[in-house]
């Protein structure tokens, strides 16, 4: 579904590549969670996929499809830690919902009241309440909301692949683990491609059926089923130790 060949990103400045040679093929339905120190290329890999930041070698297959210079933002739906990026503060739940669907086209919103019953369900599956705000304008909703929204909108917009760069990074613990049960769930039953990027070590455990770690701009850890099924928290502490990456730990990694 997804193949990165050889992948390189380099910054101005910089004075070693942060992405060197990255290679990954990610199968169609895989759930991949991403784990690192801060520093290590996560966020700048998941941008290089979508086309934010160009790169400076290397290939990008989506769908058997060489996308490497062309227009990917279609195929993708993305969630970022900016609770700004991702949605229309000065339009309605519902609007930000159709608008999603609509993968950016701006089309008239005179059709969106035949989306707002599937809409409310698709609302109604986190169970938070959040289906009483469908027209209220998001600018008046707390961070978390919003999070949690743009999140919603990204898994039903119809794109071919999700990627979630800490995703629940503003919601407190409560709210965090609603939002990655939802996460999973949803993922599971609409069998969507993810890529997902976590500072929590037991949230890289619990969800997804594939872990990477990346260090210094390179994949150092690749792990599926019963290995990735039955690792624990403990041995990739030890992993963290051996890269000397004792940055990462801190107390989000015991958060359970």
């Amino acid at each position: 579904m997804l193949i990165l060949e050889n992948i390189k990103k380099t910054f101005y400045g910089a004075f070693e590549p942060v992405l060197k040679n990255i290679n990954l093929k990610l199968l169609e339905h895989d759930f991949c969670v991403i784990i690192g120190a801060n520093g290590s290329g996560k966020s700048t890999l998941l941008k290089t996929i979508v086309g934010d930041y160009p790169l400076d070698g290397g290939r990008i297959m989506i769908n058997r499809y060489d996308m490497t210079k062309k227009d990917r933002s279609h195929l993708i739906a993305q969630v970022v830690q900016d609770v700004n990026k991702g949605t229309v503060p000065e339009m309605t739940l519902l609007e930000n919902m159709v608008l999603s669907r609509l993968r950016g086209y701006r089309k008239t919103f005179s059709c969106y009241d035949k989306y707002q019953d599937q809409i409310l369900n698709e609302l109604k599956e986190i169970d938070i309440g959040l289906e009483q705000f469908i027209h209220y304008r998001l600018q008046h909703l707390s961070g978390g909301q919003r999070q949690m929204i743009a999140t919603i909108m990204s898994i039903n917009s119809q794109a071919k692949l999700l990627l979630l760069d800490e995703h629940t990074s503003a919601l407190d613990p409560k709210m965090q683990r609603i939002l990655m049960d939802y996460t999973a769930n949803a993922i599971k039953k609409r069998g969507l491609t993810t890529l997902m990027i976590t500072h929590k070590l037991d949230d890289a455990i619990r969800y997804g059926n594939r872990l990477i770690m990346l260090h210094k701009g390179q994949i150092v850890l690749d792990v599926t089923g019963e290995k990735k099924a039955t690792m624990t928290i403990t041995e990739l502490l030890d992993l963290f130790h051996q890269y000397e990456d004792i940055g990462l730990i801190s107390k989000d990694a015991h958060d359970s």
